[in-house]
């Protein structure tokens, strides 16, 4: 640092914040050096100090006049002074030491200068140290180039980018997509990588093409033909098989009253038969359980329940139809005992708790676009005797992959989610992410292949849903999978454009950020509270940044970095309309309209 001639000197020390007095010489945005030139005039440069034999790496955080009153007075005088003395503020975010001939850039604020230390500006290969080299190149992915020194890289270590989630945030049309295609597409090079991406608007396969068996391609409902000429496989849910975890997130039960009819019907599906009008006991042609509490047949239907209670019944081969759960919950806590040894009948009062939880039965059995992604008609099992749990994995490996990594298996699974109707969104994916977690904590920690999890469009899903008073807690309980899921073997990549409508217990998990322009001043809270650790001059440059500019911060990276992100190759399905072109404006020579004829003078 001795060969650069220096910008200024320390002459305050704030625990990590210090205050420099710049030189004469050092009055624009940048400074020479014999490696070149480097910024040092900005909020958000980074700049060393004297420390020994260690360069202590500041930010800069403001740069004012001393007096600025004199500097008002001088510019309007006659006769110009000296302009008064220029200041810099920053705060300590490291120190660069070198080991072995190599820089090495330690993130700590605890290493600070003395009184009188000279300040100087970074040379590139100080700047890659600090911001752009974590180690061994093999194991780095390079997220972009720093905005103010366009040929520095900004890279980050794969395993700490990964062992905490990561939140992609950002407004619409700001390049969150192509940040996230190039990252994945880079990280889907490794030979067993295992991405599962939930496509919400269908944009990532094209950012994949030339991948050949080791890409995936599934879409959640009835595949367009087109699209299934092309390899991508058709994917309807059987209800039965989102378990009881996923059956409760798509039902959202209350947990005094609903939660246990619901545990029994879910418990004992094997033991009935179903039909649009009722349920029966296998074995039994006509039904005898009802979802309405009608009055008529309860000798029947208390009989036939104690067989399905006792599991003294035969047990199907076969799924029966979902309207079983309706009815079997409706029963079980709606059928009493007759009084004083009277004949059963259906409380119509206990009816009245369990009647909400039937009426969205119902409703998702009578709604054609739930019927586009979830089978609800029951079916032949894939295990004899029926088995919830088997039916459970199966879906778990079809969806997500099996728990070690396997020869010629997939690399990149899309699930592309464009035939799911957006009301259906929160419960359907909710189902699927509670199954998910539910199947990982029953393996066991370390029992997984290593999975990345991109969850486009959080807000859609990763939200608490509107529901009875006691079942807001249900609601919530996916925030385990991103609480301990990495315990388990699964990193989560969430990606949104309304952080604000994100569980804020999700985001808190997230260890590395990459926020784009955000320009609503509650997703720039949701930000700040979760993230805690960011600048606070940091944090007030994302309404300003510029698109395909992001600040990227956290375990992954040092210090908290601008840049210019990497963009996909191929790209990704998003871009803007093309109106010049689709309207026809391209050649058109005159756009602007004709003055208007001058209106009649007044009599």
């Amino acid at each position: 640092m001795m060969r650069r001639q220096p910008i200024g000197t320390v002459v305050e020390i704030d625990g990590s914040l210090l205050l420099l007095n710049l030189f004469e010489n050092a009055r624009g945005h940048v400074a020479s050096h014999p490696d070149g030139i480097s910024t040092v005039g900005q909020p958000g440069d980074l700049i060393g100090v004297e420390g020994g034999a260690d360069i202590i790496v500041v930010r800069v955080l403001s740069i004012a006049f001393a007096e600025p009153r004199e500097v008002h007075i001088a510019r309007g005088a006659a006769v110009l002074t000296s302009e008064p003395l220029r200041q810099l503020k920053g705060c300590v975010v490291g120190f660069l030491r070198r080991s072995e001939g190599k820089l090495i850039f330690t993130p700590q604020d605890w290493r600070l200068p003395v009184l009188g230390a000279s300040a100087f500006p970074l040379s590139e290969s100080e700047l890659t140290s600090t911001i752009g080299d974590q180690g061994d190149k093999e194991k780095q992915i390079i997220l972009g180039h720093d905005s103010r020194n366009p040929l520095v890289p900004v890279g980050a270590n794969i395993n700490d980018l990964l062992s905490r989630h990561i939140a992609v945030l950002g407004g619409t049309g700001q390049g969150k997509t192509h940040f996230v295609a190039a990252m994945l597409q880079r990280l889907a090079l490794t030979p067993k990588s295992r991405i599962v991406i939930f496509d919400v608007n269908g944009e990532y396969a094209d950012a994949f093409e030339g991948f050949g068996t080791r890409l995936k391609r599934s879409m959640l409902g009835r595949a367009p033909r087109h699209l299934l000429a092309a390899g991508v496989s058709s994917i309807r849910i059987p209800y039965f098989a989102l378990g009881r975890h996923g059956l409760a997130r798509l039902l959202l039960p209350s947990e005094k009253t609903q939660m246990p009819a619901l545990r029994f019907a879910i418990e004992h599906l094997s033991y009935v038969g179903a039909n649009q009008d009722g349920a029966f006991p296998v074995g039994q042609a006509f039904p005898v359980f009802f979802d309405d509490c009608r009055a008529g047949g309860e000798p029947d239907a208390h009989r036939a329940l104690n067989l399905v209670r006792q599991r003294q019944g035969n047990q199907g081969n076969e799924w029966p139809h979902m309207r079983a759960v309706s009815c079997l919950a409706a029963e079980w806590y709606a059928l009493k005992p007759g009084r004083n040894g009277g004949p059963p009948q259906r409380d119509a009062f206990a009816y009245g708790h369990i009647h909400s939880l039937v009426n969205r039965v119902r409703g998702l059995i009578e709604d054609e676009r739930f019927h586009e992604v979830v089978e609800v008609s029951g079916g032949a099992g894939s295990t004899n005797p029926l088995s919830m749990a088997a039916e459970s994995r199966k879906l778990v490996d079809e969806l997500f992959g099996r728990m070690s990594f396997e020869e010629n298996d997939w690399n990149v699974h899309i699930v592309d989610l464009s035939r799911l109707a957006q009301d259906l969104m929160p419960f359907v994916l909710g189902s699927l992410l509670e199954l998910y977690a539910s199947e990982l904590f029953r393996r066991g920690p370390a029992s997984t292949h290593p999975t990345l999890l991109v969850l486009e469009e959080a807000h859609h899903y990763l939200r608490q849903l509107a529901g009875d008073a006691e079942s807001g807690q249900h609601a919530l309980a996916y925030e385990r999978l991103a609480k301990e899921g990495r315990k388990f073997g699964v990193s989560l990549l969430i990606s949104t454009q309304r952080p604000s409508e994100v569980s804020p217990t999700v985001l808190a998990q997230c260890g590395t950020w990459a926020v784009f322009r955000l320009s609503n001043e509650t997703d720039q809270r949701a930000v700040s509270s979760a993230a805690e650790s960011v600048v606070s001059n940091v944090a007030r440059q994302i309404p300003g940044l510029a698109r395909g500019e992001a600040i990227v911060f956290g375990a992954a990276m040092p210090v908290a970095t601008r840049l210019s992100v990497v963009k996909a190759t191929p790209a990704p399905m998003s871009s803007d309309p093309p109106f010049v072109s689709a309207w026809g404006i391209a050649g058109q020579q005159h756009l602007t309209p004709a003055a208007p004829e001058p209106a009649d003078a007044p009599f």
